[in-house]
């Protein structure tokens, strides 16, 4: 079975450290942002540490990212030749204009 799913990156707004302090640092070198992990004074392994997990439950035992699905959202097609139904019929409404 073929996965599309991607690799796990620190960098993404849904990433969570859950060492207690976070022990996440973003640092730059030159252009490039370097996740760095305080706690063992190494590059971040994202998604394969033991203490990465995913704010919407997205990671997969193997590091990766399943993919975000877009709901599905259906088309209403309407005939503008068509009569509008009225919206109550005429005996109630009378009813209320006599209150």
């Amino acid at each position: 079975m073929v996965s599309n799913n991607v690799e796990c990156t620190a960098l993404c707004d849904k990433f969570v450290c859950t060492k207690k302090p976070p022990a996440l640092k973003i640092r730059r070198q030159g252009n490039r942002e370097l996740v760095w992990c305080t706690w063992i004074d190494e590059e971040c392994d994202q998604g394969w540490c033991v203490h990465s997990k995913c704010a919407i439950r997205k990671l997969t035992q193997d590091g990766k990212c399943k993919q975000i699905t877009e709901p599905v959202i259906k088309e209403v097609h309407v005939r503008l030749d068509e009569p509008y139904p009225d919206a109550m019929p005429k005996d109630i409404a009378k009813k209320f204009k006599l209150r």
